[in-house]
């Protein structure tokens, strides 16, 4: 597994992952071109999972984190998850981490330290020396 930044030749690779999960299309598509930090997880030369995330000043937000249907429940999305954590705690200033989910994706993020705080799940960031 390979995780690699975003190019424009990933989109519609992307945009088929989107689809896999019943994903609002347009949204995503409109927002691949506004997401500062954005990756691919590839398998074998495929895509099969993207994700990632805005920076203002000690907040983070995680943007459009997804697993193809066929590749889920695999511990690719935890992958993909500690993947832009790690990205994020480089940027040196961030205290928090909020993830907006669709609802049926809520449980995935509170099993990995998230917890909700007035309508979001919100993580402080912990970086070790």
């Amino acid at each position: 597994m390979e995780i690699r930044p975003y190019t424009p030749a990933d989109r519609d690779a992307c945009l088929s992952v989107c689809d896999s999960i019943g994903g609002d299309r347009g949204a995503f598509e409109r927002a691949l071109a506004a997401i500062p930090m954005f990756f691919v997880a590839e398998h074998d030369g495929t895509i099969v999972g993207c994700g990632g995330f805005s920076i203002d000043g000690a907040l983070a937000r995680l943007e459009h984190g997804m697993v193809h249907s066929d590749w889920q429940r695999q511990g690719l999305g935890r992958f993909l998850l500690f993947y832009r954590m790690r990205e994020i705690s480089k940027a040196g200033n961030v205290a928090l981490v909020i993830a907006a989910p669709p609802e049926d994706a809520a449980a995935f993020y509170e099993k990995q330290g998230f917890r909700r705080e007035n309508g979001a799940l919100v993580k402080k960031l912990t970086v070790c020396a």
